[in-house]
């Protein structure tokens, strides 16, 4: 599915041009933006973390359909997304001190698959076309907004209003 998708995606230019993962000219311009940002006498930035376990099943197979994974494609992701479980081990030396009960994941993409990455991606996507007067760099689910002005109070009126 992995393969089919990112076909699909680079095939039909479906990811916007901030994605940091995706070439080696987007990364030179990011790290180009992030020195001319260093250069004018005010900026600043917030990080969006933890996102991955946030990710609402819904919303993300309505943003599929919307980038026309319809059908079966979508109706498989329907079924790969939900009844997920998770607990917690801890172990010292190779020996099981403690197992949480399991809990089902309700939210989120599984992590450390080789799908959550992309789906994240898919699912921030339009994220930098909804936020004007910054640069955005999503590296899979590192998200940074960065925010240039000359005036600190501009600058402080758009870090409030992320």
């Amino acid at each position: 599915m992995y393969n089919r998708l990112i076909a699909f995606i680079e095939g039909n230019g479906v990811l916007t041009d901030t994605h940091g993962f995706r070439t080696k000219n987007q990364l030179k311009q990011h790290y180009r933006f992030l020195s001319n940002v260093h250069r004018r006498p005010l900026g600043g930035g917030t990080p969006i973390t933890k996102v991955y376990d946030v990710l609402n099943h819904k919303v993300l197979l309505s943003k599929l359909n919307s980038y026309c994974i319809r059908g079966v494609a979508n109706l498989w992701f329907e079924s790969y997304l939900p009844h997920r479980k998770k607990c917690v081990e801890i172990n010292s030396k190779k020996k099981v001190i403690y197992v949480s009960t399991t809990k089902e994941i309700e939210h989120g993409v599984p992590q450390g698959s080789i799908l959550g990455p992309i789906l994240f991606s898919l699912y921030i996507n339009g994220l930098p076309l909804n936020i004007m007067g910054s640069k955005i760099v999503l590296f899979e689910d590192d998200t940074n907004i960065l925010l240039p002005d000359e005036n600190i109070s501009n600058l402080q009126y758009k870090l409030t209003m992320l």
